[in-house]
């Protein structure tokens, strides 16, 4: 039996963590959570003056920043993530352990007039993206004989959503993507997972204008618990999916939306 899989620790000390999409919300709790818990984290983001704040902030609310390299990536981009990969790696000395895939593009429209470059673009950075997220970290993986893959879908993959048709549709072929990569690489010890957030409040929806108070009388029709999730609790999630914990868990779709959709 592989050592590390006897641990079956939660503790993520030492593990070198790569996080696509990560400078706020979802991806920054996970940043923050892991970069606590010890591991050594390199998180990706989009070339931008306002994403580059953005990940300054980032880097100066962790526990440790010695322990974190903020890494300019496109998701959708495999030169670029492939570059990322190799400084993260570089950086901190040894393979990637573990790979979260949750950068993404969201988007409402009627499903009419979603145009095929806006549809090809959502494929690009939600479905594609997580592809290349695998393909750049497997080998790493393979040699050492350890690794954990998550990737980040939704709850409207379960639901449906007739407003988010591109999205929706990412993010279940998210699901069928964990499942198969899953079997294909579980024999290499690479664990993958998929962890799906419910109605989690982030910067995005507080900018766009939404009305707190209306979304959450909305969610309390639909979930079993009374309030609304926060991004902290997709990264215990995905803390649980990284760690030892977890090592006998493959292809499983983790639902973290407050019992919106239990099946």
């Amino acid at each position: 039996m592989n050592d590390r899989a006897a641990e079956r620790s939660f503790s993520l000390e030492g593990d070198v963590v790569f996080v696509t999409g990560a400078v706020r919300g979802i991806g920054g709790a996970i940043v923050r959570r892991f970069v606590a818990d010890g591991a050594r984290v390199g998180f990706t983001y989009r070339a931008s003056d306002r994403n580059e704040r953005f990940a300054e902030e980032l880097v100066a609310s962790v526990a440790d920043p010695s322990r974190v390299i903020p890494l300019v990536a496109d998701a959708a981009d495999p030169d670029q993530t492939a570059v990322a990969v190799d400084r993260l790696m570089n950086h901190f000395g040894k393979p990637v352990d573990v790979a979260i895939a949750n950068a993404a593009n969201t988007g409402k429209l009627p499903w009419q007039d979603i145009t095929y470059d806006q549809w090809d673009e959502m494929m690009a950075t939600n479905l594609r993206g997580a592809f290349i997220v695998a393909k750049c970290v497997a080998d790493g993986m393979r040699e050492q004989g350890y690794g954990k893959i998550i990737t980040v879908g939704s709850v409207m993959a379960l639901t449906g959503d007739p407003r988010s048709l591109h999205y929706v549709s990412t993010k279940a072929g998210l699901v069928g993507f964990t499942r198969s990569l899953a079997r294909a690489e579980g024999r290499n010890g690479i664990r993958v997972n998929c962890v799906i957030p419910g109605a989690i409040i982030v910067e995005s929806e507080l900018e766009r204008g939404a009305d707190p108070e209306k979304t959450l009388a909305w969610m309390q029709q639909v979930q079993c618990l009374m309030y609304r999730g926060q991004p902290d609790d997709l990264a215990a999630a995905c803390h649980f999916l990284a760690s030892h914990a977890s090592d006998f868990m493959t292809g499983q779709v983790v639902t973290v939306d407050g019992g919106w959709a239990h099946y």
